[in-house]
């Protein structure tokens, strides 16, 4: 099965046909944001638009991952918001298909709403297919993929109604039959008392005894309220047992004739499941297919875009940070590292301070940060001979180090342009005795780590989060918690992803803060002359000798200021 052909210059096709969500015109709501994706889109899409789809949908995965992580004791309704906003900020009007064209035309009314709900099916269909493709080469990959999917795909399906459920499994997974009304009527009462014996809530027990019974009052007043007790009604779902051998197993189901009466609470784990073991299947399948998947004169090009997406960051390229703050130089260094630098490089800096030494990986680390932020090469030769005096002569560091700072610049050897470390490269760095690169908050126990971030004058709650991430394992998270903590902002959408991000957002953050500063005080200075010429109307106005005094010391002190800043006249000139 070959998912992705090229048919022409530019386009990437998927070739199988898009069915069922798409075409099917019963419940519109879930049919354009719930999906088993167990057909892949057909249709030709350019290269941009192919890249465009899957960065949105990974940076809405990530986003959230994040978000979960930060907010552990967040409500369902709480997580579900999230993941719409961030579909709303990453997902809306990124594709370039008919449907798109059409909303964008001012369609009115029922076209309008159809062709955003088909925009909304498209761009969602194609970013999963994309990332699946992206996101199945490897076992790690694959894992993360699925914890993804599947968490977005329980949070849409949990807020679902019971009539959008039935609607959805009908489509998707007819092997969950809805109990109809009189059989639900006669195994009522076995239903109960196996809710019993699990000590189920009294309000769930209490609306299995009551179904059937209220009926009559219901119809009894009007439609609405029938419509309104059918909602409310409890739904069970029969099952083969062979399917659910854990409830079995729990004796948290009643067993009749071979099948399983499942409630709709308990059903959403086993379509969770369900749709888990489908993606999990098309992760499997296309990872013994990897190659294959791509034409032979599109290998070259599609093929390292798709590998690319998993290494991709989703935050604002900062490769031109040198640029907009080159004033680094071996003197003002210290200065610049004590106020911008993240604790990865702000530990390698005083570890060498400290020993007057660094190995390799903590020279290269270090070396090629420097570089990224803007260090002209000389100023680094400058900066790493006098770091490493009086243990080693000048002599001595021209013949052992100055050759790889050179090369580091590319200035030797094969003149390679390199570039500073990101997080991924720094986390996966792990040195020996001695050495001090790598990330420390994987490295340093905790007590260490405090200590750090204390020096750092980081806030304390958010020092806390840091320890807390950092031991789960979320380094990046536990660096973007510091990044708040040290510089009083609000808390970040993602983890930091480099080392340059951490300096080009700090350094920002308080050139913003000292502009705002000037203009206040500017603007102090303004209103402070403004009250002062005010002054002195009134008390040519009113002779008042007090008035008068504090409008000429106002004079006086804006001619000071005036002469101060330059400004001559033919009498100050005579």
């Amino acid at each position: 099965m070959q998912f992705l052909a090229t048919t022409k210059p530019g386009a990437a096709e998927f070739t199988s046909q898009l069915g069922g969500n798409a075409a099917r015109k019963g419940n519109e709501r879930m049919f354009s944001d719930l999906s088993m994706y167990s057909t892949p889109p057909s249709e030709n899409i350019t290269l941009e638009e192919f890249e465009r789809l899957a960065l949105a949908r990974l940076s809405v995965l990530k986003e959230m991952e994040a978000y979960r992580l930060r907010h552990s004791n967040k409500t369902e309704k709480e997580y579900l918001d999230k993941l719409n906003q961030l579909k709303q900020k990453h997902m809306k009007g990124l594709t370039a298909s008919a449907a798109a064209a059409a909303a964008a035309a001012g369609a009115s009314g029922a076209a309008a709403t159809s062709a955003a709900r088909e925009e909304e099916v498209r761009a969602d269909n194609i970013s999963h297919y994309v990332l699946r493709l992206a996101y199945c080469r490897t076992a790690e990959l694959r894992k993360w993929f699925l914890v993804q999917e599947c968490e977005m795909f329980r949070l849409k399906f949990g807020m679902y109604s019971a009539q959008e459920h039935e609607d959805f499994l009908s489509e998707h997974a007819p092997q969950y039959k809805l109990v109809p009304h009189a059989e639900l009527l006669s195994v009522r009462d076995a239903i109960v008392k196996v809710m019993r014996s699990n000590l189920e809530t009294r309000e769930a027990i209490s609306r299995v005894e009551n179904f059937g019974r209220d009926d009559a009052d219901a119809k009894s007043k009007g439609p609405r309220s029938t419509a309104d007790a059918r909602e409310l009604e409890p739904k069970f779902y029969k099952v083969a047992w062979t399917l659910v051998p854990e409830l079995v197993s729990q004796r948290r189901v009643l067993l009749r004739g071979g099948w399983a009466y499942v409630s709709r609470e308990a059903l959403a784990p086993l379509v969770v499941a369900e749709f888990r073991t489908g993606v999990s299947r098309g992760l499997s399948e296309m990872a013994r297919r990897w190659r294959q998947m791509f034409p032979a004169e599109e290998e070259q090009r599609l093929q390292p875009l798709v590998a690319s997406l998993t290494n991709r960051s989703l935050v604002a390229d900062y490769s031109g940070v040198a640029t907009r703050y080159g004033d680094v130089s071996a003197a003002n260094l210290p200065q610049v590292a004590a106020r911008h630098f993240p604790l990865c490089m702000g530990h390698l800096v005083s570890q060498l301070a400290a020993e007057r030494h660094l190995r390799h990986g903590g020279r290269q680390q270090l070396g090629l940060f420097l570089k990224g932020i803007g260090l002209p090469m000389e100023e680094a030769l400058v900066f790493w001979r006098s770091m490493f005096a009086p243990r080693c002569t000048g002599e001595a560091f021209d013949k052992q180090y100055a050759y790889n700072i050179r090369h580091n610049y590319g200035r030797e050897g094969k003149r390679t342009d390199y570039t500073a470390h990101k997080c991924t490269t720094i986390v996966g760095s792990s040195g020996g005795p001695g050495d001090h690169h790598g990330c420390p908050y994987r490295r340093l126990d905790e007590s260490a780590l405090r200590a750090a971030l204390g020096r750092l004058k980081c806030d304390d709650r958010k020092v806390e989060e840091a320890v807390s991430k950092a031991r789960d394992g979320h380094y990046q998270l536990a660096c973007a918690a510091a990044f708040e903590g040290v510089h009083r902002v609000p808390e970040m959408d993602v983890g930091i992803s480099a080392p340059l991000q951490y300096y080009a957002e700090s350094r920002r953050i308080c050139a913003e803060r000292e502009s705002a500063a000037v203009q206040g005080a500017a603007a102090a200075a303004t209103e402070a002359a403004a009250a002062a010429a005010t002054a002195a109307t009134a008390a040519d106005a009113g002779g008042d000798p007090a008035a008068a005094a504090a409008a000429d010391a106002g004079k006086e002190q804006r001619g000071v200021k005036r002469a101060a800043a330059g400004d001559s006249t033919p009498g100050a000139a005579r």
